[in-house]
């Protein structure tokens, strides 16, 4: 099972199939369980390095592991021990995925704190070189390695949780290991990592060491872990090598919504959106971080972001980023334009003076603007929710709506292990009570395509669009969930996507360590996306069953009149709407009851702005959809 975190609600106990939701949102209740997050690339190292130590551990003879309830510290500690070896792999009740760094096979560094078997007593404990590195010749000496780390850090972000390495000149004389303060010799590896926070599988990471062991004869380096029942910590293909003069680094955050301070600013919450319809497109703000990996201070360090290969700006000049600074660059002022399809963004990183490894200067995002689909996701599966995708649950992810718009269905991406004709809901509901305020019939879903796959031949996701049965109006400002539900029995899985902060993205069922069915956050995005097309009033199978038939306008474009035809298979009441491209209702009218065969309605489109808009036939509780230009 996946990792999930309760939200904690008063339960309503009631029978029947749909889910049953959750009122009065709690304090948080946070539960460990698998995250199924997939690996990333290969490490690749750039720009000339010189290096004067590796260790890719295929020697664990050269690492003493010790802790410390065996050095003799207050009986508290937990008897937990650093491995060395080949094969290993996270155990216990939510155990990661094993390191897939460069040389795994020959061995790594393991402390698995998930497989402890006291759960509240502190774990501390460290591995060291048995002999030391001799460092005299090189005055600013950087340490790298590749690692995977999981922080749980008591499910509350409480500071209980912490990476560290520390540096001897002696090998006896350490940084005080019943402390986790700062002191000369100790590097924390995660310092801004919170609850749920993972690296890459694997992550470079590289920490200037020079103030413990620049020009140093004898160095002696250690890791350290210090916790409660977290996840684990892997390290592999340790080295050492000459900290560069220059060497700017994009340091793994960038947003496009600037994440960090959205919240703050707008009240809107932590929510990055992978897809943006034409008639939600917002002004970005575009946010990264950026490190000084080099030995000088790098002076004019500005950040340009190009979107699709072309300069949108650049940060102001005049800012000089400190040997051992890291700070976050933002830039403003850019809205996309509403031309669909993808956009890639590149920040890069640059100062007046040469930088001697260029490679690690841009890190990379992309968005796509749709027609009609809002999403959070970011089109790329990650991993499958539920695991064993048998249990009933309901998936959810919230969105801000910077327009009044109106949903007509909600997208959902199933995996290609879902079972054919297996009935499900999608829903509507809110932000604050989880109150359902529009849903679907229940829908069987097919294969996802003729193959059974959930990404066709071109590598693009396969959508399932579900239609509500009624079209839901939501006002500019409102936040609303889009969600989909599985009652249980046959199979249903769907994809999941980016990771999400918490509080941002929750799925409903029987999770945590306690399998009781509440609402839980998720870290990472479920592919539930919210559709505005209005052609989707009703499924396929409904319109060849409908009691009426819509045909086309004429004339169409129109710029002043058209006829809208329709023919009925029996005399009803009729009404039409009317909407611009967002969606918005610019016209309705009630007709009362037509007769039976040929009909017309006259519409005056004088006044409409030029552009695409959709018109809508309602008969006996029937709709029909139909698109029109005006000139």
């Amino acid at each position: 099972m996946r990792k999930v975190y309760t939200v904690l609600f008063s339960l309503l106990i009631a029978g029947g199939a749909m889910a049953q939701w959750h009122q009065n949102i709690g304090p948080v209740v946070k539960e460990k369980t698998t995250n199924y997050r997939a690996t990333s690339s290969a490490i690749q190292y750039g720009g000339e390095r010189v290096v004067f130590h590796t260790d890719d551990f295929s020697d664990c003879d050269a690492w003493a592991a010790q802790t410390a309830f065996d050095a003799g510290f207050d009986m508290f500690y937990e008897d937990l021990a650093f491995e060395c070896g080949t094969g290993l792999a996270p155990d216990g009740g939510a155990p990661i995925a094993a390191i897939a760094s460069t040389t795994a096979d020959n061995g790594f560094l393991m402390v698995d704190s998930d497989a402890a078997a006291n759960e509240v007593d502190i774990e501390n404990c460290w591995i060291q070189t048995v002999d030391p590195i001799d460092c005299s010749e090189h005055p600013f000496v950087t340490l790298s390695f590749e690692t995977f780390y999981r922080m749980w850090d008591g499910g509350a972000s409480d500071g209980n949780e912490f990476c560290f390495v520390e540096i001897s000149t002696d090998g006896v004389t350490w940084p005080d290991v019943t402390t986790s303060d700062d002191e000369p010799g100790r590097f924390e590896v995660f310092p801004d990592y919170a609850t749920a926070d993972q690296s890459d599988n694997p992550e470079l990471i590289e920490i200037d060491i020079t103030s413990a062991a620049g020009g140093e004869e004898q160095v002696w380096i250690r890791f350290r872990w210090r916790g409660t029942f977290g996840y684990a910590w892997m390290i592999d293909d340790m080295m050492l090598a000459d900290t560069p003069t220059n060497d700017l680094k994009a340091n793994g955050y960038a947003s496009y919504t600037d994440e960090a301070t959205f919240a703050q600013e707008t009240g809107l919450g932590f929510w990055e959106y992978g897809a943006f319809p034409q008639s939600q497109i917002q002004e970005l703000v575009f946010s990264a971080n950026v490190a000084n990996n080099g030995s000088a201070p790098q002076p004019n360090t500005i950040m340009d972001v190009e979107v699709n290969g072309s300069s949108v700006g650049t940060t102001d000049m005049g800012f000089t980023l400190p040997y051992l600074g890291r700070d976050t660059l933002r830039l403003t002022g850019y809205t996309p334009p509403s031309d669909i399809g993808v956009y890639d963004v590149t920040y890069t990183f640059s100062s007046d003076s040469l930088d001697e490894d260029e490679s690690n200067n841009v890190v990379e995002q992309s968005f796509e603007i749709t027609e009609y689909q809002y999403g959070r996701d970011n089109g790329v599966f990650t991993g499958v929710f539920p695991a064993d995708g048998t249990v009933d649950y309901t998936a959810s992810s919230p969105f801000v709506f910077v327009e009044d718009a109106t949903i007509y269905a909600i997208d959902v991406a199933f995996m290609e292990d879902s079972e054919p004709n297996t009935d499900v809901l999608v829903h509507v509901h809110d932000f604050v009570n989880f109150d359902i305020f529009a849903s679907s019939d229940e829908t069987p879903i097919l294969n996802p395509d003729v193959n059974g796959n959930s990404i066709d031949d071109s590598g693009n996701v396969t959508w399932y669009t579900i239609c509500l049965e009624d079209p839901f109006e939501v006002s500019a400002g409102e936040a609303w969930m889009a969600s989909v539900e599985h009652s249980g029995g046959p199979n249903v899985q769907i994809g999941e996507s980016k990771n999400t902060p918490d509080q941002t993205a929750f799925v409903y069922g029987p999770f945590g360590a306690t399998q009781a069915y509440d609402w839980y956050f998720t870290t990472d995005v479920p592919m539930v996306r919210f559709n505005l097309n209005p052609n989707c009033v009703v499924n396929v199978e409904e319109v060849e069953g409908a009691n009426f038939t819509l045909l086309q306008n004429r004339p169409n474009p129109a710029d002043v009149m058209t006829t809208i035809s329709y023919e009925l298979n029996q005399a009803e009441n009729v009404s039409l709407e009317v909407r611009d491209i967002t969606g918005k209702l610019v016209y309705t009218e009630a007709f009362g009851q037509q007769p039976t065969g040929a009909n017309s309605i006259d519409l005056n489109v004088d006044a409409y702005e030029a552009g695409i808009y959709t018109y809508t036939l309602v008969v006996g509780g029937e709709r029909l959809t139909n698109r029109m230009i005006v000139k």
